[in-house]
């Protein structure tokens, strides 16, 4: 793996970061990269943004990279002093940026958002009878309720540079981007406070970042390893294979993507079904994977299945075992943890922030100084607390809210730096849930559910901006980024890849319509289950779920536990974390890959030790490689040309 404390970088550190060039090239390749992005998850059922590390980022990177040689060719030949277009430390900048606005642009993100804008009011009838629910509750400076403007969006045949439409929609879209900006920002002073914990005293390995970091690397580059190149070849190969045989059918296939086989006779019938995936990019990132994570996942995934079936069985009303609400209990149980375990260091952050003791030097070489990160936070959630509160919610409910939309980023921000886990949904995770189930519907009324069913931010917390931040400090000081470089990156980022996202989907509706048929469902399918489900809550009003509230509870103990044994006994298998990804709503299509990493990397380890683990890795990560190469491959080749073709993941 690549050295946590420094990535030689050749004569090309002395060289400062060109931020203005930064985002200029940003600004070039974005449109164009959203615009594929939104051909692939809304017009064909490929989703990039699923995965990290995002596949189409890489692509783009490794198209960078060939430029860069291409061009220090061209610079030879005629003699020119100019080494490389981008450097180094710009290459890794922009690999942050573009995978920020990527993860922005994704389908869990404002391609969800932008569904809700204007679906409550375009699609209310006198049979839903929506306008009288809750249609007087819809924030009017988030969502859009003039139906000239929605009848283009929804039918197409227009275009969005109609002066009606520019100024219908973007104070909406600029009043979404500084929410979101708000979520970066204290996501930005949250990761400063954790990032020394982490990285530092703790020593996570932040796996997902190694493939970025091996191709960014100038001296002894990991293009000249030969095993890079079996495993390029391999996965390639097997990706062009399958993409030759979606054309021609006639021609065989290698079956690595998603199957499901049902069981029909008793006792195995009680399992429902199971699913057999087999991607190489999937084996790739997971071999990076610590081996206690990987064999506590596959025990806690295999008990639940267990516990299902034997519901099922046993004729166990319900959803037992009530798996999402365990998940996020342990949510809960992690954060105490977090707490706990850096008790000291979180001390001394609160120490420094309200002037207790003088802030050391080292202290002065973070991200940002502690004292500006707690404040921060402090002010950014306030400032987020009003917004949510001008949307409609109660104070109370707003500051709540608030705090508790800080959680699931928290948990996959530690997955990510400690697991790699390279896909992480977690849906009824969402804080808006636990409140409804906490208070019950009745209690919140139609005002406060309007509000949680408008402003959600993130549907199933695959695609997120906390987990890419903390990745990007590694980044930063695995490379020897400057750190106000790494920051100014990240904010221009956030803001214009938002910009960028908003006006490529809404060019993409008025042109072709959001409900034409053109798209898939998603582009009217979130706003249906939203709205949907805000119906429901209000004409079927409940109470409190103490059910689920015993089982969030149970979920809590059980991490407690773990956690306790874990500290008490090093030498126990069994990591915490595992209980948490078993509780991944992907981890059906994972635990085929999950099992063959194990049991690949525990023999190379119990046979060939560190050093034998440390020389394979550049195998693996080429895997990923060569699946990201040919699936991007396929899905531009469709795009471009108009027709189906392979499609890599799911």
């Amino acid at each position: 793996m690549i050295s946590s404390r420094s990535l030689p970088i050749s004569s090309e550190q002395s060289q400062k970061p060109q931020i203005i060039r930064l985002v200029i090239v940003f600004l070039l390749i974005t449109p164009i990269s959203s615009y594929f992005l939104f051909q692939m998850e809304l017009v064909r059922y490929t989703f990039p943004t699923w995965v990290v590390p995002l596949s189409n980022v890489i692509f783009i990177l490794l198209l960078l990279l060939i430029i860069n040689k291409v061009f220090n060719y061209l610079c030879r030949i005629i003699d020119l002093p100019i080494s490389n277009f981008l450097q180094t430390e710009e290459l890794l900048l922009l690999y942050v940026m573009l995978s920020l606005a990527t993860s922005l642009a994704g389908c869990d993100v404002l391609q969800a958002v932008l569904s809700l804008l204007g679906h409550g009011n375009w699609f209310a009838t006198d049979e839903n009878e929506w306008a009288e629910l809750f249609g007087h509750h819809l924030p009017t400076w988030l969502t859009v309720s003039n139906r000239t403007v929605l009848k283009g969006y929804y039918m197409g045949e227009s275009s969005l540079y109609i002066s009606l439409h520019l100024q219908t929609w973007l104070p909406v879209v600029l009043n979404w981007i500084l929410l979101f900006f708000l979520l970066s920002l204290m996501f930005l002073c949250l990761n400063a406070i954790l990032y020394r914990q982490w990285s530092n005293l703790e020593r996570l390995t932040f796996p997902i970042i190694q493939l970025p970091l091996a191709m960014a690397k100038t001296e002894d580059s990991i293009f000249t390893n030969k095993k890079l190149w079996l495993g390029i070849c391999i996965a390639s190969a097997i990706g062009l294979l399958n993409g030759i045989s979606t054309l021609v059918p006639s021609l065989p296939e290698i079956p690595i993507t998603r199957r499901s086989y049902h069981f029909v006779e008793s006792p195995l019938n009680f399992y429902g079904s199971v699913t057999i995936a087999l991607y190489p990019f999937a084996i790739g990132i997971m071999f990076l994977m610590p081996l206690d994570v990987l064999f506590s996942t596959l025990v806690f995934y295999f008990l639940y299945r267990n516990q299902t079936a034997a519901a099922r069985a046993f004729g166990i009303p319900g959803n037992f075992p009530y798996l999402n609400e365990q998940t996020l209990g342990a949510f809960f149980g992690l954060c105490v943890f977090f707490i706990w375990i850096g008790r000291a260091h979180f001390r001394k952050v609160l120490d420094v922030a309200f002037n207790r003791v003088t802030e050391k030097k080292e202290d002065k070489n973070e991200f940002l100084s502690y004292r500006l990160a707690v404040w921060g936070i402090l002010v950014t959630a306030f400032a987020f607390s009003l917004a949510l509160f001008r949307a409609g919610m109660s104070i109370w409910l707003a500051l709540s809210l608030t705090l508790l939309i800080l959680i699931t980023p928290i948990i996959t921000t530690r997955i990510r730096a400690e697991a790699g886990i390279f896909v992480h949904a977690y849906h009824w995770q969402a804080p808006r849930y636990f409140l409804i189930d906490l208070l019950g519907t009745r209690r919140l009324g139609p005002r406060n559910l309007t509000a949680l069913s408008v402003c959600f931010f993130n549907r199933d917390y695959r695609p997120q901006q906390m987990p890419h931040q903390m990745e990007a400090f590694k980044i930063a000081e695995t490379a020897q980024i400057q750190r106000w470089s790494m920051i100014t990156v990240i904010l221009v980022a956030t803001v214009i890849g938002a910009l960028i996202a908003f006006w490529v989907q809404l060019h993409l509706y008025y042109q072709h319509g959001a409900s034409s048929g053109y798209f898939e469902r998603w582009s009217t399918g979130y706003g249906r289950e939203f709205f949907g489900r805000l119906s429901g809550w209000i004409t079927n009003p409940t109470e409190t779920d103490w059910l689920t509230l015993l089982f969030v509870t149970t979920g809590f103990s059980t991490m407690i536990g773990l956690v306790y044994l874990r500290l008490k006994f090093f030498w126990l298998p069994l990591h915490p974390l595992g209980y948490v990804m078993a509780g991944n709503q992907e981890m059906s299509d994972l635990w085929l890959p999950l099992l063959i990493c194990l049991v690949l990397k525990w023999g190379i380890l119990q046979h060939g030790g560190v050093r034998s683990y440390r020389a394979t890795i550049p195998f693996f990560l080429g895997l990923i490689l060569g699946d990201y190469i040919m699936g991007s491959f396929w899905s531009l080749t469709g795009v471009i040309f108009g027709i189906q073709t392979y499609q890599f993941y799911p």
